[in-house]
């Protein structure tokens, strides 16, 4: 089994990858309830999510605790199936106490690629649980 991710490891040669799901980490975390576009996904609240505009030429990564009544878009593209990426609103609709998470364990610099819907070819955003300064921005032209 695989799972995909946006590797910005290398800022200078960014690029999606399919890697083995070898290890799971478990932590406890609070949830913050996004609505992007027309679903609604939970993830961590001390997570950061792809941001980006159809104007700009970068993603910029932010912490999701930045995200509440600001104008913010996510970066939403399918590896598999999309050519154009698509700018769905984000935003914080609910924040809940601490839960126990599952998530498969990425390397540093990488984007953990999340489907919207449980469905075929469903629209994909993007997260990361730490990132680094060197990794906050991606170039949007190097994908």
């Amino acid at each position: 089994m695989r799972f995909s991710v946006l590797d910005n490891s290398d800022t200078e040669n960014p690029d999606f990858y399919f890697v083995p799901l070898v290890f799971l980490e478990s932590f406890s975390a609070p949830v913050a309830v996004l609505q992007i576009g027309e679903y609604k996904i939970q993830m961590p609240l001390d997570w950061s999510i792809a941001l980006g505009d159809k104007e700009a030429g970068d993603i910029e990564v932010l912490p999701i605790t930045s995200l509440n009544s600001r104008d913010f878009k996510a970066f939403c593209f399918n590896p598999l199936t999309t050519y154009l990426v698509e700018w769905p609103r984000v935003d914080i609709i609910n924040v809940y106490s601490e839960v126990k998470w599952y998530f498969p364990k990425t390397k540093p610099g990488q984007l953990l690629c999340t489907p919207l819907s449980n469905t075929d070819n469903p629209d994909c955003v993007y997260f990361i649980k730490e990132i680094s300064k060197q990794c906050e921005v991606i170039d949007y032209g190097k994908i």
